[in-house]
């Protein structure tokens, strides 16, 4: 409870009090009481003495203008004007300015002002050190001309050992611009033309689990180098997940697929049936919800799952419970097929033979080399480099669709692949591909293992992770913010302080570039990257220009109510007044005025 309430309750008993006090005498004194207006008029001057004293103490706000300032930030002018009543301040990143007066950051200037109601940005825009200080503010500022270079970047934070990676983004200034991604040897592992829109995609490839460092390079139209930058990767690999392989027969799709996920990270159990009761492969697995749940994901080709029978069912709990389910052909779709498939949620929309598949082109032989990997005195680098002959693979004539259905993996046509929908808290997806093994013999097994990869990881049991702590990319110097963490978390050693307004996160100032490592209370780690101050500075730039344009946004919906702020009025007119009723509720309770008889002495 405040104190304004409190010492409002406490005058209103102070009223209640006086007013019974008067009527319990009149009732007393009978014939010898006040005349009715008297009693009136000492009624009513209770509550008046009690109004004053309460303004008094807690006067009324009264509305003021608010004043102006300026503020300099990097990329001002050294001889901006700080406009008509306004005062010019230089943060930090601001140039020599003549008038200015330099401050340490924005808040420190709001305390020194602190009738600012508007804000006049100079320069490229408020660091996030600065911008929670600006809320609630109206803000004016004007982003100067892009420079240019890369204004957006994307990509995964965390990348499985082996697994392919896509990097995106978008470039400024630059037509026909050439991006490169090199890998951390210094080899170019793609590069590609920006488009129209100045949007670029690039692939790698990660390769043992660690902290990568791959590079961006941005080149003119006529080979000319605008910038380069890292790409921070972190590549961890999740503990092995556990995969079943059911086939109705032995073939070398399933030869190679086993080798595949052995090599990509996965505990590979395989059940193949020979025919005749006879069964290869690793020890029989028992198909009920016990076993199942050992499991993270599931493969089956037709046979195998029209011969689980009654087994059907409890796969499909085991699916609801989390684990994934992969269905695949092993030849063209036949009714029986295409009914199991139904049951799921697929529906294949086409014809019942085989058609082929579309390929795309096999890369250039140097980023064949990087994508393949370092080579070794056994298995040369070239040994996975394929030949400029594509290879023969076909698919299902069908076309996997249906109402909440995602397609997954297409080929160079687009035609769909393979899809994927949700069951429970599981996933399941259908293969329409019968001999992709083809492309590993080929030398084709990027292909091979960019589809499996995308395929299983769509739909296997996520495995727990730890949540990053921070996301996007930061500079040296700059404020950042640390989450998910607790009591006890430190960087590079370093304890740092959980702000009690988010109960889990913390600032941190980064000073120096490279990668740090923020360690939690529960022994859990998490590697990020730092760029150096004067690392993409068109991305930095564009970045403080997107934060500035949602300050404006949500600071400038009523210039009305931001631009006049209120402040306590003066006390001194209210206790004169109060002294005044006072004398005058005393001077008149003590008066013959209004009395119905006059006491004789």
């Amino acid at each position: 409870m405040s104190a304004q309430i409190i010492t409002a309750l406490l005058l209103s008993v102070a009223v209640l009090v006086g007013w019974a006090r008067l009527l319990l005498w009149q009732r007393s004194a009978a014939d010898l009481g006040a005349r009715a207006w008297r009693l009136v008029t000492l009624l009513l001057l209770q509550p008046v003495v009690a109004l004053l004293l309460y303004f008094g103490l807690f006067p009324p706000a009264l509305p003021v203008a608010g004043a102006t300032l300026t503020v300099a930030n990097q990329g001002s002018s050294r001889f901006a004007p700080a406009g008509k009543g306004a005062h010019l301040v230089a943060l930090p990143e601001a140039p020599d300015m003549a008038g200015a007066q330099a401050l340490p950051d924005l808040a420190t200037a709001l305390r020194r002002y602190p009738d600012t109601r508007r804000l006049v940005i100079l320069g490229q825009g408020l660091v996030a050190r600065d911008r929670d200080a600006a809320k609630g503010l109206a803000i004016d500022y004007t982003p100067p001309p892009a420079r240019p270079g890369v204004i957006a970047l994307a990509k995964l934070d965390r990348v499985a050992p082996g697994a392919t990676f896509a990097v995106g983004g978008q470039v400024a200034g630059l037509s026909k611009a050439q991006v490169e991604l090199l890998d951390p040897a210094g080899r170019v592992t793609d590069a590609a033309p920006v488009d129209a829109d100045g949007r670029f995609s690039l692939t790698g490839t990660a390769r043992a689990a660690g902290t990568a460092e791959f590079t961006l390079r941005l080149r003119r139209a006529d080979g000319g180098l605008v910038e380069q930058a890292v790409v921070p990767l972190l590549v961890e690999g999740d503990a092995a997940p556990r995969l079943l392989i059911l086939a109705g027969a032995p073939g070398p799709e399933v030869k190679y697929l086993r080798r595949w996920a052995t090599d990509a990270g996965y505990a590979v159990t395989v059940n193949m049936s020979a025919g005749g009761g006879i069964a290869l492969g690793d020890a029989p697995v028992a198909i009920n919800a016990a076993s199942l749940r050992r499991y993270d994901l599931l493969i089956a080709d037709d046979r195998a799952w029209a011969g689980l029978g009654g087994g059907r069912g409890a796969v499909l709990e085991a699916v609801r419970r989390g684990m994934g389910l992969l269905l695949r052909g092993s030849g063209p779709a036949d009714g029986a097929l295409r009914g199991q498939w139904r049951a799921l949620g697929f529906d294949l929309s086409g014809g019942n033979g085989v058609a082929p598949i579309a390929l795309p082109a096999p890369l250039a032989a140097d980023r064949a080399r990087t994508r393949a990997g370092i080579g070794s005195a056994d298995i040369p680098a070239d040994l996975n480099i394929g030949d400029d002959i594509l290879p023969d693979a076909t698919r299902m004539d069908g076309v996997p669709a249906g109402g909440d259905v995602v397609p997954l993996v297409q080929d160079a046509a687009g035609t769909p692949l393979a899809a994927w929908r949700e069951l429970g808290a599981g996933r399941v997806a259908i293969w329409t591909g019968l001999d992709s093994f083809g492309l590993v013999l080929s030398g084709r097994g990027d292909l091979y293992g960019d589809w499996w990869g995308r395929m299983m990881a769509a739909v296997v049991r996520p495995a727990p992770g730890s949540v990053a702590a921070f996301t996007g990319p930061a500079w040296v110097g700059e404020r950042i913010s640390l989450c998910g963490l607790k009591p006890g978390a430190r960087v590079d050693g370093a304890p740092l302080a959980i702000d009690p307004a988010t109960a889990d996160c913390a600032a941190w100032w980064p000073d120096r570039a490279g990668w740090h490592q923020v360690r939690r209370a529960d022994g859990s780690a998490a590697a990020f990257y730092i760029y150096p101050a004067n690392a993409l500075p068109a991305l930095r730039t564009a970045q403080m220009h997107q934060a500035m344009t949602l300050l404006q946004g949500a600071d400038q919906k009523s210039d009305s109510v931001t631009a006049a702020r209120s402040v306590p009025g003066p006390s001194w007119p209210w206790f004169i007044g109060w002294l005044i009723a006072s004398a005058l509720l005393w001077w008149f309770e003590r008066s013959r005025i209004g009395r119905t008889v006059t006491p004789q002495a």
